[in-house]
């Protein structure tokens, strides 16, 4: 699936067309760290220069001249020039030192900043798209962008990225002083440039492959981990340690022989790059050790003196030294390039569920819900899960979903909650298609308990507080009071303030629930809808939120969606879906007086199996009957 995510990248150079889209944001940071950086390469390269001039003027009866100085400046004495250079140089230094700090703070500062805007960016994305994607992609593959991705990007704007803005200016800097001592000779070492070229290229399309393999590998690495962790009571309980251990084994072996092939490769290439700077060194030293002694050799013109050619083949090395290191810096850069094609592959996958062009806001709801001959399949099944379901809901009713698992109950109020989009049909909110209301207030109008609450870390206060994040205390406290909470939560240790654990389980599997109802009531929704909301409790507990529930939906549209019949058998109707169509509705006496499928599912339960018809018992064969 991360494969797929990255082929939606807009564009074949994702890690230059992230940066500079995001990095526009904080440019003047990226401005400083350039100009800063230029002063120090400059500063730093330039002692050599002034020393072999130096050299020359103080030892050979050469004149002492240096760029931008006026001659006046420059003593004409050995020793004062001495004194004049010392000082220099202590100057250069200095300026060196502060310009490199300067620039170390702003490329901070604007590798950081640009991160942190690809990571939210990058979330607000991913919490935005329709639950349909995180049921076609492994929560490992998006984790992996988020956290594994970023982070390489990091290590590319954090050493890569200045690597290569004091590389390209130490290259053009030292050439730049190379020409003023000798531009023949400089032009004689350049022409080596070509053949690293060439070798950098090969390797630079050979590592954009390898790269790109890795971080599919690191995708499935990361889902397998997070499988394997997020089950891992059902592993336990399933004596599974061994066979989950081969699997991650698995996945990691692959994983390994994806970053392997890529350091194979690598270690081709650092001993290439090397040969070829070394032998520049040896040959520049060559010509220019007989230019010095002999004069100029074919085809070159012109004077070389010991004090020029030194400080060259000083920059000659460091010419060579940043060649050393392109490798390094080619295979960052390919992690970084295949990462940022997988954040903007990311941020371009476009929801399926969005607010309308034109919305129609949504002030308040009376709870008037109708579902208009609606039908739906999810993407990879063959079958409609929704097949022309019409049935409508007045303010305040109760209304009870029942059925055979996969019915399409709980796709009904995912659709409802437009986590999905209806394909054929309408469903609306007091008259209106609720496709045409943001789905901020849709969402707001009702309120969503399911079977398996999820609490976030942190303490009860929080996980309230999550329904209205604008609440006090104080309705923070009322909402808990009418969910039947209030009175667990003041009897652990530190009240509200206690800390739940991970997902919730330091508490009950009750105490987790009356904390989601809580949560689900505090904005007052005027459409609740309880999902199995008492399918994991014990028969106390049920009993109790059973009570609070029929307290809190007083007044209230209700959807209550129910395997025990039970808890649904005082609803003011109850809705019978069998393979995705409505089989019959009506209260619970009516529906068990028609003798239908309510019926037969109420016998199930009660066990009274010799009134099933043989036609239920063969259907049930073929399915599952809950």
């Amino acid at each position: 699936m991360s494969d797929e995510i990255a082929e939606r990248a807009p564009t074949d150079r994702p890690l230059a067309y992230l940066v500079t889209t995001t990095g526009r944001r904080h440019l003047p940071y990226l401005v400083g760290a350039f100009l800063s950086t230029l002063v120090a390469t400059v500063l730093d390269r330039a002692d050599v220069f002034v020393l072999g001039i130096a050299f020359d003027a103080m030892f050979n009866d050469q004149s002492y001249v240096l760029p931008l100085f006026p001659d006046g400046m420059i003593p004409t004495t050995p020793m004062d020039q001495l004194w004049f250079t010392v000082g220099l140089l202590l100057v250069m230094k200095a300026g060196d030192i502060a310009a490199a700090n300067i620039s170390q703070v702003m490329r901070g500062i604007f590798s950081q900043r640009v991160l942190d805007s690809v990571r939210i960016d990058a979330f607000d994305t991913a919490q935005h798209l329709e639950l349909g994607f995180f049921n076609d992609s492994q929560t490992g593959d998006v984790m992996s962008i988020l956290n594994n991705d970023v982070n390489t990007l990091e290590e590319f704007l954090s050493g890569g990225i200045t690597w290569l803005l004091r590389t390209t200016l130490v290259l053009v800097t030292v050439l730049v002083f190379m020409s003023l001592l000798n531009w023949q000779l400089a032009l004689f070492v350049v022409a080596s440039a070509p053949l690293i070229a060439g070798v950098n290229w090969w390797f630079s399309r050979v590592q954009e492959r390898l790269q790109n393999e890795i971080r599919s590998e690191t995708g499935a690495l990361n889902a397998r981990l997070e499988t394997s962790l997020s089950g891992i009571d059902v592993v336990k309980t399933s004596t599974a340690e061994p066979f989950e251990s081969e699997q991650v084994e698995s996945a990691s072996y692959g994983h390994l022989l994806a970053r392997w092939e890529s350091k194979r490769i690598s270690a081709r290439h650092h001993p290439s790059i090397r040969l070829i700077s070394g032998s520049a060194l040896v040959v520049t030293f060559l010509v220019g050790g007989f230019w010095v002694a002999t004069g100029p050799p074919w085809p070159f013109s012109g004077a070389l003196t010991a004090g020029q050619l030194i400080p060259f083949l000083f920059y000659t090395q460091q010419l060579a030294s940043p060649m050393r290191q392109v490798p390094t810096l080619v295979e960052q850069y390919k992690r970084s390039q295949a990462a940022a094609r997988r954040i903007l592959g990311l941020k371009a996958t476009e929801t399926t569920v969005a607010d309308p062009e034109d919305p129609s806001p949504l002030e308040s709801a009376d709870g008037h819900v109708t579902y208009d001959a609606v039908t739906f399949s999810y993407p990879s099944a063959e079958e409609r899960t929704i097949d022309g379901v019409s049935f409508e809901v007045e303010p305040g009713e109760t209304v009870g979903l029942v059925g055979s698992t996969g019915a399409g109950k709980s796709t009904l109020i995912k659709l409802l909650l437009r986590f999905y989009d209806v394909q054929d049909g309408a469903i609306t909110l007091d008259g209106r298609d609720i496709a045409s209301v943001p789905r901020k207030q849709l969402r707001k109008s009702i309120g969503y308990v399911n079977q398996d609450p999820f609490l976030f870390h942190g303490t009860v206060m929080e996980n309230i507080a999550y329904g209205d994040l604008d609440a006090d205390d104080a309705a923070i406290e009322a909402a808990a009071k009418a969910a039947g909470a209030h009175r667990f939560i003041t009897d652990l240790d530190d009240g509200y303030d206690t800390e739940v654990g991970q997902r919730g389980t330091k508490l009950s599997g009750g105490q987790r629930q009356r904390i989601a109802i809580a949560r689900a009531i505090l904005s007052d929704p005027p459409i609740m809808v309880f999902d199995e909301a008492t399918s994991h409790v014990d028969n106390e507990t049920e009993v109790l939120i059973q009570r609070n529930l029929d307290e809190l939906t007083a007044d209230r549209t209700t959807f209550v969606i129910a395997h025990r019949l039970s808890t649904v058998r005082d609803a003011d109707r109850i809705v019978v879906l069998d393979d995705g169509t409505v089989a019959e509705q009506g209260t619970h006496d009516d529906l068990l007086a028609a003798g239908g499928t309510y019926a037969n599912l109420w016998n199930v339960q009660v066990g009274n199996l010799d009134a099933l018809p043989a036609e239920f018992i063969e259907h049930a064969r073929s399915g599952v009957v809950d």
